[in-house]
């Protein structure tokens, strides 16, 4: 995934998570992603497949479009 992408994907996800007022632990365990995981997804350490991504969304109860909204 490009770099730049994958950051605007990372800030997405950290002012979703933040926005439930989830820690990283409780979006691993809504999510059913390793903590570690979602820590590298949000420094944009690490590529994301898609079904990763769904499940993101679904924890957070947005589609992935939504998701993806940046």
């Amino acid at each position: 995934m490009d770099k730049h992408l994958l950051k605007k994907l990372a800030k997405r996800i950290k002012e979703l998570r933040k926005a439930n007022g989830y820690s990283q632990d409780d979006l691993s365990v809504y999510s059913g992603i390793a903590r570690s995981t979602i820590g590298n997804l949000e420094t944009a350490q690490n590529d994301i497949v898609l079904s990763k991504l769904n499940k993101i969304a679904k924890a957070f109860n947005v589609t992935l479009s939504e998701l993806l909204n940046f």
